[in-house]
């Protein structure tokens, strides 16, 4: 399960807003105004972000509710994401390798 995780998965409205899993656990994402850096982990509950700080930024069409997750759940080329309270915060989009990208940019 976890070998599907690894990647980009872009926001549908917004591609700077992102999570990019690597193979060694490390995880990197960004609101679209902010820059996330954490890790994650594959856990009997799931797979699991640890919480970690940001810069607090606003910029227009931030996808506040990427930076917000605890627990996520790939499905073919969608990737769940769920709070931690369970709560189901949205879905974000495999971005298909090989397409180009910046840390918070396009």
């Amino acid at each position: 399960m976890t070998q599907e995780l690894i990647g980009r998965w872009v926001a549908e409205d917004n591609e700077r807003a992102f999570l990019e899993f690597g193979e060694d656990g490390s995880l990197r994402g960004s609101d679209g105004a902010n820059a996330l850096v954490t890790s994650w982990s594959a856990d009997p509950e799931g797979l699991n972000i640890k919480s970690a700080m940001m810069t607090l930024k606003a910029a227009p069409g931030m996808v506040t509710w990427v930076t917000k997750a605890r627990r996520v759940d790939p499905d073919g080329d969608l990737l769940h994401l769920f709070d931690a309270a369970e709560n189901h915060l949205g879905d974000l989009h495999r971005q298909p390798p090989g397409a180009t990208h910046e840390l918070g940019g396009r």
